[in-house]
């Protein structure tokens, strides 16, 4: 009984062991800073220009929508929230928008 506790323990400090040298080599190497890069005042600019912000809830639509009325109704045949936007605006007889708030498939859980 008493080896097997001795063999047990060794062990653990053995995985334990071999767990470390992998944490002291990430913690060793010094991180590598870029290398700045020379640009024109061109390129000093635009890349100072603001960034506009985007909602991460949303995504924005495709600027290129190849979307047609075909008579889908329901949100369960939409792909995307672009194309159940698209319908709903201009499609007759969509069923995506229970509560006329002009948000189409709210409570799908897919976009």
């Amino acid at each position: 009984m008493g080896k097997l506790i001795i063999l047990a323990a060794v062990l653990f400090a053995a995985l334990q062991y071999i767990g470390e040298p992998e944490a002291q080599l990430n913690t060793q190497q010094p991180e590598q800073a870029p290398k700045p890069t020379r640009q024109s005042p061109v390129e000093m600019r635009v890349n100072q220009s603001p960034k506009l912000a985007v909602s991460p809830a949303r995504k924005p639509a495709p600027m290129i929508m190849n979307f047609r009325c075909d008579g889908r109704q329901y949100c369960g045949q939409m792909t995307s929230r672009a194309e159940a936007e698209y319908f709903l605006q201009h499609c007759p007889d969509t069923r995506m928008d229970g509560d006329d708030d002009g948000i189409p498939c709210e409570n799908d859980t897919r976009f």
